[in-house]
């Protein structure tokens, strides 16, 4: 076949045909490939590289690096800290038929406009920067005064009318487009992410006015940066566009060579469902495998799709993409294996609404052995590696190394879902008040049985915004009084540091949930400034007339307890069942209850000392009441244990060790993270 579509048209037809072999070379896609395709479990449709050669299903546009030219002088006169001459490159886009370059548009939790992304330009898969300042890390503002309300409401409504604040720099001054550039980093909660239009910059006040924003007073310092600005194109990696004259400029990346090729991406809208855009659209799909190919290039996702099962995604190659990278909803038995997803918008995998939540029938869907990273690149807040969403039931993460994202690497809801065998390191690099894995399930306590074991968590919560430590950073966090997470075998190392920095130490450690009925247990934590931490204060709390210890009008994370008893009354017949506790859920208070348990963990610190910025540790070695947490058999030391090499990282113990801990679970470096 000449097309990759005609090849689909044909199986779809059911002309016995159940395997598309794509030989070596790039594909273009400019428009959705919708698929329906229905096969059986021991006869699937496999779409497969040929012989092992380079597929390449491109939804962008190509430009080889040794046909762009020296940036004209009219451009470069401009940029105010000058690289060396001839280093920026120039590429006529208009003249090469060019002319949809996107909208950048406002981006943050809650207060997107929910567009498509703009062009974007990649370098052999690797997104590249838009020119911005400063280069790297962020500046700040002149912080406004305690209870000022002249700088808007961060809501979508509330921030149409902009909002101004005082700086002590004056460099958007030499900008000449000041109302094309954009602020892009923290104005509010330092959990949140803000992408706000400048309008200009008064340099007699020094004062920077912003088209669409607002500055929400937080306990935290903003912090930020501007991009797409034409003089500030100084630094290896970064580009413009400019969309008047229809002209992009590059200043190489190091690692760029003559036979470098760039990729712009374009959109791939589809011709049958207005607003989709990603290379491939499935839609009520059995049995199918994609094998051994790259996609790459759109505006949208890589693959999406509603209402499939049984569809696998085997060591293929994902980047360069504005939203995510494979997105499944009402879907089962998905298997994502041996992938590599990196340079996303959004997530690099998400499932929504996937299994059957009223009565707990497993989704079965697998990721497992993949390397994710740098993912949420536009959409830098709630957006992560992998995402078990909305009512997932049954999922199975598995031996992925994920690493290298600015909010958290994986955040999962539903029951029942497995954690087991990660590596999680360098995550949360651009927050505070955010977790390497997050879940935020207070509010439908019912969802139980999901399991974190056997992990490795590494270099988390050691990153500073515009010279701030940042705060509030964990490993494992169950937000606003979470229940029933069972943590468990897993190897914690640095999380936190030594203190360098403002607040170095406040909030940052291993493991929170402070709700009822968590586990910890048999973990081993090296390094980390806090281990576990539950700050719940203990007090008497008095039932009830339902002999409950909760009021009707009590809130759980913005639900009141009558409509979660009312709920909670719905799903007791099936969940009930599977987790008798939830019996119980309304006569235990984590504020009173003692459910929770930290028992039989290993802590070890031995480049610094378990922190108390925000307490003192029990002899147990977590944080908190002793009301409220059943510690037992932990052991606490400053001392080497017996590791078979403290100083390379090997955590595993030596075979003349003496565990301290009876019945330890072995540790085995080599069981986290993608197998070779």
């Amino acid at each position: 076949m000449r097309t990759l579509e005609r090849a689909i048209e044909l199986a779809e037809s059911g002309s016995g045909e159940n395997e598309i072999c794509m030989r070596g070379g790039v594909y273009y896609v400019s428009n959705t490939i919708n698929i329906s395709y229905s096969g059986e479990w021991y006869s699937p449709l496999r779409i497969r590289a040929y012989g092992g050669e380079k597929v390449v299903i491109n939804g962008g546009f190509d430009i080889k690096l040794s046909d762009m030219t020296a940036a004209d002088s009219s451009f470069t006169d401009k940029i105010i800290d000058k690289p060396a001459d001839g280093k920026v490159l120039q590429y006529d886009l208009k003249a090469a038929g060019i002319a949809d370059y996107g909208e950048i548009s406002r981006r943050g939790h809650l207060i997107s406009e929910e567009k498509e992304a703009q062009a974007e330009l990649s370098l052999g898969g690797s997104m590249q920067k838009l020119a911005g300042w400063p280069n790297d890390g962020y500046t700040g503002l002149i912080r406004p005064e305690a209870g000022s309300d002249e700088y808007g409401v961060r809501t979508k409504e509330g921030i149409a009318n902009g909002c101004s604040f005082a700086v002590d720099y004056d460099r958007p001054s030499l900008w000449s487009r000041q109302d094309e550039a954009w602020l892009a980093g923290t104005l509010g909660p330092n959990y949140e992410f803000d992408y706000y239009p400048m309008s200009r910059f008064d340099s007699d006040e020094k004062r920077v006015y912003l088209r669409e924003g607002a500055l929400v007073e937080y306990y935290t310092e903003p912090y930020y940066r501007f991009e797409n600005i034409p003089e500030e194109l100084d630094a290896p990696g970064e580009y413009y566009i400019d969309r008047e004259n229809g002209m992009l400029y590059y200043y190489p990346a190091e690692n760029a060579s003559e036979d470098s090729v760039l990729t712009l991406t374009m959109s791939t809208q589809s011709r049958e469902n207005d607003g989709v855009n990603s290379l491939f659209r499935l839609e009520g799909c059995s049995n199918m495998i994609f094998e051994g190919l790259t996609f790459r290039g759109s505006r949208g996702s890589a693959v999406t799709g509603r209402n499939n099962s049984g569809i696998s995604f085997i060591d293929c190659y994902i980047d360069s993409f504005g939203e995510n990278g494979i997105r499944m909803d009402f879907s089962d038995r998905i298997t994502v294996r041996g992938c590599s997803i990196h340079d996303v918008g959004q997530d690099g995998i998400l499932f929504s609404n996937c299994g059957g939540y009223a009565d707990l029938t497993p989704n079965f869907n697998m990721v497992c052995n993949n390397d994710i990273y740098n993912f949420a690149r536009l959409e830098r807040s709630y957006k992560t590696g992998i995402n078990f969403g909305y009512r997932c039931v049954g999922a199975t993460a598995a031996r992925n190394h994920v690493h290298d994202g600015p909010h958290a690497g994986m955040i999962f809801y539903g029951v029942n879902n497995d954690i087991y065998g990660n590596e999680f390191n360098d995550l949360v690099t651009e927050f505070s008040d955010m977790d390497a894995i997050y879940v935020n399930n207070s509010c439908y306590p019912w969802e139980r049985g999901n399991r974190i074991h056997n992990n490795y968590f590494h270099d988390i919560g050691r990153s500073s915004m515009n010279g701030k430590h940042q705060i509030n950073v964990r490993a494992i966090r169950t937000d606003n009084k979470g229940c029933g997470l069972n943590i468990y075998g897993n190897l914690f190392y640095r999380i936190g540091d030594e203190g360098s920095g403002t607040g170095a130490n406040n909030g940052i450690g291993a493991i929170t949930a402070e709700g009822t009925r968590n586990k910890i247990i048999n973990n081993l934590f090296v390094d980390c400034t806090e281990a576990y931490s539950n700050s719940q204060r203990y007090r008497v709390i008095e039932p009830a007339d339902d002999g409950t210890l909760y009021a009707d009008t009590d809130m759980i994370n913005g639900v009141s307890a009558a409509v979660l008893k009312e709920q909670m009354e719905g799903y007791l017949p099936v969940y009930g069942k599977a987790f008798p506790e939830l019996y119980d859920f309304f006569y235990e208070h984590p504020n009173m209850s003692k459910t929770n348990e930290f028992k039989n963990n290993i802590v070890i610190n031995i480049a610094f000392p378990l922190s108390e910025y925000n307490g003192a540790q029990n002899a147990e070695g977590y944080r908190g009441a002793e009301e409220l947490v059943y510690a037992s058999g932990n052991y606490v030391s400053d001392e080497d244990p017996g590791f078979v090499s403290y100083a390379d990282g090997n955590f595993e113990f030596s075979q003349d060790a003496s565990v301290p801990v009876e019945s330890f679970p072995d540790i085995r470096m080599d069981s986290f993270g993608t197998i070779k």
